[in-house]
């Protein structure tokens, strides 16, 4: 067999790096990092040792929406100040949140549609025989949140409750986890938890609560109701774009996002996403 001429050797060689540099761009591309936080936001995002991606909420939708696409979901975990880094140095990212959590020359872009309310609920011990459905129910009442947190409405009167410029008085202690407002509940170091209700639900067991034990109150006058959405760079591609808002909308319409909540908040009601956005 007859050597090729060291021209056509060349052009070979150089056909061979063109392909694999436009494959390599191609499939980076299509790798998306999703960015993960762990304890403390469960069960928005689960992680066990091994799997970043265990379950979750917001995982659970992730992997639907991605679910049968080119896309390729790689996981990264990490606390919420080395995230800011990445949503600035890197653009095929993905994650959950809020406007209010992003600066406004952040990179950041939200969804065209939300993922799923942010409700808040209100938990007493049943034996209190305590109804807490509004900012004023508070008065003269202890109130444990988690510490780092942030509860829009309520934040606002707590702090004039503590300036004295009102005839509100509001006690507030402060846990680490969302499990150790429970755990204070449960020893009477307070009267009531306010936090997102399917993280309630989720920590019960693990404080020693059943659910017959508690009365869940509807927050939404105390801690107003946000919708979550899906948030990428500003840089991302417009392919990518409207995949993501195209499939959420559908995953809306269908119901299948609901059905995704259902399991985070049974026994209780699952919010639905469609009558929010009526």
């Amino acid at each position: 067999m007859r050597n090729p001429r060291p021209d056509r050797l060349l052009s070979i060689v150089f056909s061979s790096l063109v392909m694999s540099a436009v494959s390599a761009s191609v499939f980076a591309d299509d790798k998306i990092t999703y960015l993960v936080l762990a304890e403390t936001v469960e069960p928005t995002m689960i992680v066990r040792d091994g799997d970043p991606m265990a379950g979750g909420l917001t995982t659970d939708i992730v992997k639907l929406v991605f679910a049968g696409s080119k896309y390729v979901l790689e996981p990264k975990v990490l606390p919420w100040l080395r995230m800011q880094a990445e949503f600035e140095t890197t653009d095929n990212w993905i994650i959950n949140g809020f406007p209010e959590s992003f600066s406004a020359e952040s990179q950041a872009e939200f969804s065209a549609y939300p993922i799923y309310p942010f409700n808040h609920s209100a938990v007493a011990l049943k034996r209190s025989g305590t109804a807490f459905t509004s900012l004023k129910d508070l008065d003269n009442r202890t109130v444990i949140l988690v510490e780092n947190f942030q509860y829009p409405v309520l934040d606002d009167y707590i702090a004039i409750s503590a300036s004295g410029q009102s005839d509100s008085n509001v006690g507030v202690v402060r846990a680490f986890t969302p499990r150790g407002t429970l755990d204070m509940l449960k020893h009477g170091r307070g009267d009531v938890v306010i936090d997102w209700q399917a993280r309630l639900i989720y920590n019960l067991s693990a404080a020693g609560l059943d659910f017959d034990d508690v009365v869940f109150f509807d927050a939404s006058d105390i801690v107003p109701t946000r919708a979550l959405h899906l948030v990428f760079s500003k840089r991302q591609n417009d392919e990518f774009r409207r995949f993501v808002n195209a499939r959420i909308k559908a995953l809306t319409e269908s119901g299948q996002l609901l059905e995704l909540a259902k399991k985070y908040y049974f026994p209780a009601e699952a919010p639905d996403l469609r009558k929010l956005r009526e």
